[in-house]
């Protein structure tokens, strides 16, 4: 007889979703995935206690363990949930009991006593001449696109449960995560999904396009309408969203692949994005483990080539990404996935919090409006790390940008 815990679902309000993480936040492997910033409905889940934990490369394992607990348990109510880093590796917990809320949680006011200064690895003037390099390698005909990315860091002290409260509050969105799993303690406020599956069905929604949001509503306007029209940025979605049909066709029955949705705008607390929707349905001997672990990692924030695009980044960034532009989320029991892509994350290791911001480099990249584009990126970033009620967060941004311009360090708050 299995010694496995019967899973349980609970169903509570939203409200309620939100107490109980904060609740549970010194128990182990808490786990909280949130969805925010979209319709007032959508999955919500908060788990801790995990009965058993895998980390690290060996994917058959992880399968064995999922699939022997799935049948072992013969319900539906409990998931795996955890994050795959970028290079692979990945830790999950295994979840006998689940709470879930399918309506929005309120984005209640932090009371934030923080007061975090990151600063970058590099200058302004550094990140350029990494964008100039790469449209070296564009005009040579290795690459048509890649995604470059630099790391913020600061010391922390404190609670990080109090950093993602004041995140989600500034900067909340669809793939929210906060997560104390194993020696890591994640704070996300990702808004793009990587792999959502239902049964069959997988579904992928790439984002390339950034503009920044404004406070002058008119002004507002006019750069969602840029973004729309321009031909660099739809261009560039369309090559991911070619590239993502082919990554999503490998694990797909043949004739199913079909995009619902091309180059739609959304909109967020700091930025717009450009997004679209490849749908598919997956071949009956393709596992969800093992869709994911074929599509992975997501080409919007690798680029195309994935392969020759990855071998570059690898060149060019002089720091690993670690967690981030990996993903976070679950495989549950119930035959429903769900995982975002790491962006917009921050992550603590002991006294240490970081987080890296990238953008799309492609042949006609203007290299100084690439690298502000990852400070627009961060902005959220940086507003969760401010205290409640500080009024020079728009002054202390702007501050930020013009020091980057000038290719200085990023100075404290």
């Amino acid at each position: 007889m299995s010694s496995f815990k019967q899973p349980t679902r609970n169903e509570v309000s939203s409200p309620e979703i939100l107490q109980l993480a904060k609740n549970w936040k010194e128990r182990p492997g808490l786990i909280l995935l949130e969805t925010l910033n979209t319709s007032p409905s959508g999955l919500s889940l908060v788990a801790a206690d995990p009965e058993e934990e895998v980390s690290g490369t060996d994917w058959e394992l992880l399968e064995k363990v999922f699939s022997r607990r799935q049948r072992t348990q013969k319900l539906e109510e409990g998931a795996a949930i955890g994050f795959v880093r970028y290079d692979g590796s990945f830790h999950f917990g295994f979840y006998p009991q689940i709470t879930v809320s399918h309506q929005s949680p309120p984005l209640l006011p932090p009371r934030s006593s923080l007061n975090i200064s990151f600063s970058s690895d590099m200058e302004g003037a550094t990140f350029i001449g990494l964008v100039e390099r790469a449209q070296e390698y564009i005009a040579a005909g290795d690459i048509y696109q890649v995604c470059l990315a630099h790391r913020f860091r600061a010391k922390f002290e404190g609670d990080f449960w109090e950093y993602y409260a004041a995140l989600r509050h500034v900067s909340p969105a669809p793939y929210s995560a906060f997560l104390r799993l194993g020696e890591d303690e994640v704070a996300s406020s990702s808004p793009e999904c990587f792999l959502n599956i239902q049964n069959q069905h997988i579904r992928t929604r790439p984002i390339k396009g950034t503009r920044p949001r404004h406070s002058n509503p008119q002004r507002d306007s006019e750069l969602a309408a840029e973004l729309v029209a321009s031909e660099k940025e739809r261009a560039e979605l369309l090559m991911i969203t070619d590239l993502e049909r082919n990554d999503v066709g490998k694990v797909c029955k043949p004739g199913s692949i079909h995009v619902p949705d091309l180059l739609r705008l959304e909109t967020y607390p700091q930025v717009f994005h450009l997004v679209s929707t490849v749908e598919g349905e997956l071949r009956d001997d393709v596992s969800h483990i093992q869709a994911l672990k074929a599509c992975f990692p997501g080409g919007s924030i690798t680029g195309a080539p994935k392969k020759r695009a990855m071998e570059i980044i690898a060149e060019l960034e002089p720091v690993p990404r670690g967690l981030y532009t990996g993903a976070i989320g679950f495989f549950g029991y119930n035959g429903e996935s769900r995982f975002n892509i790491a962006i917009r994350t921050a992550i603590k290791k002991g006294d240490a919090v970081s987080f890296h911001v990238g953008a799309g480099i492609v042949a006609d990249s203007n290299p100084q409006a690439e690298w502000e584009e990852t400070l627009h990126k961060a902005r959220g970033l940086f507003l969760g790390a401010l205290s409640e009620g500080n009024q020079n967060i728009s002054k202390q941004y702007e501050m930020l940008k013009a020091s980057y311009r000038k290719g200085v360090p990023v100075p404290s708050y």
